[in-house]
């Protein structure tokens, strides 16, 4: 029996599960969303509280660009924690630098590279050549991914180049650092007679510390510290971003002091204060609540904290996943959580899955590495006259982690196996 499907769509009306509509008018509590995402810049220095001591360093290490002869300045290495606004604040500061040169008449140009982006020093090179004038306008050469055609192609440049040129390097850490640095403050411009200044921006405080010594002495490397916001400077941070993002009166009075008060915990980062109020506004509103509340935001700490501890799992090698997924199973099982028995655990996952086994001292290795990345918590504890011994107390976010682990196709097939005929060699480790 044949159906007349066109009898049907012209008789019936057919109501959508979910109207788009209903959804839109609830959304009462935002106003502009946009100031509190991770990547957003605010358009004016002036918008930048707390950091006026910083703004004035920036000038004062640039002030060589405007002297009666204007000359290169000092390189300069911009440390600090993660969230503290070091890529925002040089952006930002040297954005009134640049206008300030071309108001006095110094060509000056500056270019900024994200090495985590860039990814290496051929993609480093290839980024500030991209952004390099050619004289007299004439067409870029192709280079291919030859790194030795890069760098002597950005000699030729700089050589021809009649101004000062300041290179940000953001992420400096992410890269080769000694050879490319060394490659760029060595290429002094036949035109200009001036050395390119180099800018980096690192959350490694110690990272100087690892340049060989050729290059730690021709460097004459300026520092610039950016320090941790208190509580109360987060709080200032917070009431300017949420009269922006938020409509009136839709913000719990204590929720502004409780997300600077979570954030000033973790460093004084004012990207994780605004993130928590961002999440925790999104959670209140997917509630239907018409006002942001104290409890939105200890969810958003939550959430914040389990969306990154996810990230860093799946960028975990292999055995590291393995070490993880047997630590999981054994706080599952509530048994003993030494690492002489994740190891046993650890070794039959690895046969399961046909992998190669590391050696207890390797495995014990990675487990202290995952414990460095806030995976997981664990302690030594004394064992009397038998020494002292790990053991793992807890993995955070430990069922989302799992099921993270289980989504890797490498150990996707241990969803469906019985893990107490894989551990029945060890048995005793769980009694």
């Amino acid at each position: 029996m044949s159906i007349n499907t066109q009898n049907i769509a012209s008789n019936e009306v057919f109501k959508m599960a979910v109207d788009i509509d209903d959804v839109i008018e609830k959304g009462g509590i935002f106003k502009n969303k946009t100031v509190l995402k991770p990547n957003y810049t605010p358009k004016d220095i002036n918008d930048v509280i707390h950091r006026d001591d910083q703004i004035r360093a920036y000038y004062e290490f640039m002030k060589d660009i405007f002297r009666s002869i204007p000359s290169a300045p000092p390189n300069l290495f911009v440390y600090g924690k993660p969230g503290l606004g070091k890529t925002l604040l040089t952006e930002l500061a040297f954005q009134i630098i640049s206008r300030k040169a071309e108001a006095v008449g110094v060509d000056l140009l500056v270019i900024t590279v994200n090495c985590d982006v860039a990814g290496s020093e051929h993609g480093v090179l290839q980024k500030i050549v991209a952004d390099f004038p050619t004289p007299n306008n004439e067409p870029k050469k192709k280079l291919g991914y030859s790194v030795g055609r890069h760098n002597e192609y950005l000699k030729y440049l700089i050589d021809n180049y009649p101004g000062l040129v300041i290179i940000i390097l953001d992420e400096i850490d992410k890269v080769e650092i000694p050879k490319i640095v060394n490659r760029i403050i060595r290429f002094e411009s036949k035109k200009s007679r001036q050395f390119p200044t180099v800018v980096g921006i690192t959350n490694e405080t110690k990272l100087i510390d690892n340049f060989p010594p050729e290059l730690r002495s021709v460097i004459c490397e300026n520092n610039l510290q950016i320090p941790p916001y208190d509580a109360e400077q987060l709080s200032d941070i917070l009431k300017l971003r949420a009269k922006q993002a938020f409509n009136p009166g839709t913000i719990e009075k204590m929720v502004i002091p409780l997300a600077s008060a979570f954030a000033a915990q973790e460093h004084g980062d004012a990207r994780r204060a605004i993130n928590l109020l961002r999440v925790g506004g999104e959670i209140a509103e997917k509630a239907e609540c018409d006002l942001v509340l104290e409890e939105h935001i200890r969810k958003a700490d939550e959430k914040i904290d389990a969306d990154q501890t996810i990230e860093v799992v799946k960028t975990l090698p292999n055995q590291s996943k393995v070490s993880l997924f047997a630590t999981i199973h054994i706080l599952d099982k509530g048994t003993k959580t030494d690492l002489n028995t994740i190891y046993s655990l650890y070794m039959a996952l690895c046969r399961e899955l046909d992998l190669d086994i590391l050696s207890h001292r390797r495995i014990t290795a990675l487990i202290d590495e995952i414990s460095q990345l806030g995976i997981l918590k664990q302690e030594v504890v004394s064992k009397g006259r038998y020494g002292r011994k790990k053991i793992i107390l807890s993995v955070a976010s430990r069922d989302l982690v799992k099921e993270t682990l289980l989504e890797d196709y490498r150990l996707k097939q241990l969803a469906e196996v019985n893990m107490n005929k894989i551990f029945s060699p060890f048995r005793r480790a769980f009694e």
